[in-house]
């Protein structure tokens, strides 16, 4: 069975466990790990969307033995992962995943680091290439990152989450369209 690791209890990963809740995935262990958030009953959320909830901080992160190290000494092994968090970016520059300036990590507009492909990450502990406003609209991030990862277990390309220019340029496009008839 195929062991994915959500990091975090941020906005994204919420919106992805809703996702959850209406379609689970076949043959892939899910495990949130991350901080109680005082408005959320994260066993409740979890429970619905057939996911693991483990209340922990990750401290070391190490991509290429595909593993982490908690606060409590527990080891998590994965094959998938995908961060959500709104501190420790310093994990990624020790795990010498790609960082920006500030330390946040890079991924591509499909949320999906080149250089570690099981690698994901959404919302602000990332920069996404190409997109100047990183953070976006987090349901939509959401919606992405969950169908990218399933895209990837099926070994299957990757959509892109489309930058806000662009969604822009093509209602423009639409507008000119339709005032020139």
């Amino acid at each position: 069975m195929t062991k994915l690791l959500l990091i975090g209890t941020e906005d994204v990963h919420l919106s992805v466990l809703r996702l959850l809740q209406r379609k689970r995935i076949n043959n892939v262990e899910i495990i949130l790990i991350g901080e109680k958030k005082n408005n959320t009953d994260f066993s409740t959320v979890c429970k619905n969307a057939n996911v693991t909830f483990i209340e922990d901080t990750i401290i070391s992160f190490d991509p290429l033995q595909k593993m982490l190290l908690s606060f409590s000494g527990e080891i998590y092994r994965f094959d998938v992962i995908s961060f959500n968090v709104d501190m420790k970016v310093s994990l990624f520059k020790q795990a010498l995943v790609p960082v920006d300036a500030q330390g946040l990590m890079m991924v591509e507009d499909t949320l999906q680091n080149t250089e570690f492909p099981f690698l994901f990450g959404a919302g602000h502990c990332v920069t996404i290439a190409g997109q100047p406003n990183s953070a976006g609209d987090i349901e939509i991030q959401a919606e992405v990152l969950w169908q990218n990862i399933k895209l990837y277990l099926a070994g299957r390309p990757l959509k892109r989450l489309e930058s806000q220019n662009n969604k822009s340029s093509f209602i423009n496009k639409w507008i000119k369209h339709l005032y020139k008839k």
